[in-house]
């Protein structure tokens, strides 16, 4: 079982025990895009996908990276006294670049004091070798999280969403990093049209037979000026209600390795972009309603996995 007072692993106590205090995460967009968008695999991106809806940034473009990350770092230390950073590349596609413009992203994130980790957001499908010799480098210099987008590992639900990639392009990408000595960390979202109960704890089961060590978990967002939004108004997807995605995700979690991290139970968007859930809108909540869940069932993280 997780810790005594936790129902499951989560990430910030997995960061209190690997570096002995808090530590920050620093968002940065650092303008690249994804092959998803930009005709290298498709065009449009996911149908529920709007860049500028990442987190609070709400695209930062403009900016230039160090500026980001000195500002970000500037903050959290003015706010609640962190000297400790993890540099989060979040906003698209983060391994989809010539390999010299990659290395001088990192290495540059790398040149602030205080930074213990680079945290890089990506697609199985921009990982190839030249790339996997970048991290393989990286990560013998300073603590690595590799995020992978899954969202399922349904192959029907991937072309559905116009993900542009396969559950075996997934697979081979983890196979390949998993070599490394890094953290690896899966994004996965419940609720995508077309999946029921069973498919999507599937997905859970899969992925916790893989060599992963955290998971980004979130309900299906709506969000304006998407694909999504327009099958939600036609009647062709619905949200899940709060109830029905705090026990999804307590089944998720009875089903994954303590050892795991569950590094979100939730997402965010900006308010006036976000159609639907609203709920979604109120992250702690929705956290509460997943651990009263648990507490309800008397179950934990791990308890139901399958061997």
């Amino acid at each position: 079982m997780a810790d005594p007072v936790e129902r499951y692993r989560t990430f910030s106590s997995y960061l209190r025990g690997r570096y002995g205090g808090r530590v920050w995460k620093v968002p940065v967009d650092a303008g690249l895009t994804c092959p998803n968008r930009d005709g290298t695999v498709g065009r449009g991106g996911c149908i529920y996908c709007r860049m500028e809806s990442f987190s609070r940034m709400q695209s930062r473009l403009d900016i230039d990276v160090a500026v980001q990350i000195e500002e970000g770092m500037r903050s959290a230390h003015e706010r609640q006294g962190i000297d400790k950073f993890i540099i989060y590349f979040q906003t698209s596609s983060n391994t989809h670049a010539p390999v010299e413009h990659l290395r001088a992203l990192y290495e540059r994130a790398l040149s602030f004091p205080g930074v213990v980790g680079l945290d890089i957001a990506t697609r199985p499908d921009v990982l190839g070798e030249e790339v996997i010799a970048l991290i393989a480098e990286m990560s013998k210099r300073t603590d690595l999280w590799i995020e992978l987008g899954l969202q399922s590992s349904h192959d029907q639900t991937l072309r559905a969403i116009n993900r542009g990639h396969t559950y075996a392009d997934y697979a081979a990408a983890i196979a390949s990093l998993s070599a490394l000595p890094l953290r690896i960390c899966t994004h996965l979202i419940l609720g995508l049209p077309g999946e029921d109960k069973a498919m999507m704890l599937a997905t859970a089961d899969a992925v916790a037979a893989s060599p992963v060590h955290e998971i980004k978990l979130h309900p299906l967002l709506i969000l304006e000026g998407t694909v999504l939004a327009d099958w939600h108004q036609a009647g062709r997807v619905r949200e899940l209600t709060l109830a029905e995605y705090a026990v999804l995700a307590a089944d998720f979690i009875e089903r994954i390795p303590a050892e795991m991290v569950m590094q979100r139970l939730t997402a965010e968007a900006p308010e006036a972009m976000l159609i639907a859930p609203r709920w979604a809108l109120a992250k702690h909540q929705v956290r509460r309603a997943i651990e009263e869940e648990l507490i309800r069932r008397d179950s934990w993280q791990g308890k139901h996995r399958r061997l």
